[in-house]
């Protein structure tokens, strides 16, 4: 794993998670999202909310059911905890319901010596391993 410096230098050390635990956690939750599609009317609706707002919801402590089982997290750049960061947290994740985009995001991600998709670097986060428990900085 690799450390990665926060943009602020008093901020918390972070640690980059190695890319299959990654993947993993991005595979959990599109298993998720697969079983909200198959629920009777509004489960489409519930599987496309959860897949924008994974991030940011509090009663998940800001880490997407994918992310909590791999003890990931979504950071800015700062180290602060996304829960209830919706701005950030829609921006990072809302081209994920575009048609092939993942794919797109898939190659910049995996190109990118920062390890960032683009959802990443226009909303200024990051994923990171979890050290911390209270759910509000890394």
């Amino acid at each position: 794993m690799e450390t990665i410096t926060p943009e602020t230098p008093t901020g918390p050390v972070l640690q980059r998670p190695a890319d299959s635990t990654r993947i993993l956690a991005y595979l959990i939750d599109l298993l998720l999202v697969a079983g909200f599609f198959m629920l009777p009317r509004w489960g489409w609706i519930l599987g496309i909310a959860y897949m924008v707002t994974r991030d940011v919801l509090p009663f998940l402590q800001g880490q997407s059911v994918g992310k909590k089982a791999m003890k990931l997290r979504a950071v800015t750049l700062q180290g602060d905890s996304l829960t209830g960061n919706w701005n950030q947290g829609i921006v990072r994740n809302i081209v994920l319901i575009i048609p092939l985009f993942p794919l797109v995001e898939l190659f910049v991600w995996w190109f990118s010596p920062d390890r960032m998709r683009l959802g990443d670097q226009w909303a200024g986060t990051t994923v990171v391993v979890d050290s911390g428990s209270d759910g509000t900085t890394v």
